[in-house]
């Protein structure tokens, strides 16, 4: 089965995988172009807007992929499969193939995510979450009780807490996963679960998840994994901080439900809480 891969919009050309090999094609007629670029923009342009006008346009949308496809196969030859074209330029991109399924849009560029030091300097993640959380993990408390009452654990401690911490936590509460709708986020919350249970994975279930669900048995959608990934791609403290397991993994956790949930928290400002001189 063939595939093809054309970058920036075709103008530089592309490759073709094959079973025999991967090889380079030169760019398509300005024709050809300008139709896949047409088709990315309304693709994606749709997607972004709710309403019945997309749902319209989605009919027509598929009609009109079937036929740039077809006019793909007559420069490159035959493809089969659901992804077998892959179009990407500067304002988005898709996918399709020789099954008739609509188009699937790939967003670009990629959502830039924050990193665990940008939501505590930002205000959105308080540093009390991780102080407490290495207090808990000393004190040998267990997650699951932290997780369901963070007040009570924090009063054991001889701690309060602010209500943005006790909402982060209460978040991945065990007991919170009969209350979630969305099918990928529950299944995400799931995973956390038994990664906090088994212990071994602490620090590695978000970075590494196809590796860890696979040793605990656990299958997880391609949604979950992409969930997981973009969540967790750059949610990493400076090395030189010394951080204790389960805080990094329910400080991750709490990212992951934050950034996927909350699209304003993909672009935050950093507000300097010091209140010292810098000047």
């Amino acid at each position: 089965m063939a595939q093809v891969i054309l970058f920036g919009g075709g103008d530089a050309g592309g490759l073709i995988i094959g079973p025999n090999g991967v090889r380079p094609i030169p760019p398509f007629d300005p024709a050809l172009r300008l139709q896949l670029r047409g088709l990315s923009a309304l693709l994606n342009g749709a997607t972004r807007t709710a309403g019945k006008p997309p749902r319209e346009m989605g009919r027509l949308i598929n009609r009109i992929s079937n036929l740039v496809f077809e006019h793909v196969e007559a420069v490159v030859g035959p493809l089969e499969g659901e992804h077998s074209l892959i179009y990407q330029d500067d304002d988005g991109g898709f996918s399709c193939g020789s099954t008739g399924k609509p188009p699937i849009p790939i967003p670009w560029p990629p959502l830039k995510v924050p990193s665990l030091n940008d939501l505590v300097a930002s205000g959105v993640m308080e540093r009390e979450l991780i102080d407490f959380l290495t207090d808990v993990n000393t004190k040998g408390i267990k997650i699951t009780e932290v997780l369901e009452d963070p007040t009570a654990a924090a009063e054991k401690l001889g701690r309060s807490l602010s209500e943005r911490t006790v909402r982060d936590l209460r978040q991945l509460a065990p007991s919170r996963l009969k209350d979630i709708r969305d099918p990928v986020e529950r299944e995400v919350l799931e995973f956390f679960h038994k990664v906090a249970a088994d212990g071994r994975y602490l620090t590695t279930w978000a970075t590494r998840p196809a590796e860890v669900s696979k040793a605990l048995k656990v299958r997880l959608s391609d949604q979950a994994f992409e969930r997981i990934v973009a969540g967790a791609s750059s949610t990493v403290f400076d090395p030189s901080e010394v951080m204790n397991p389960i805080a990094v993994a329910v400080a991750v956790g709490v990212v992951i439900m934050l950034v996927t949930r909350d699209a304003e928290l993909l672009n935050l400002p950093i507000r300097d809480r010091s209140g010292l001189a810098k000047f």
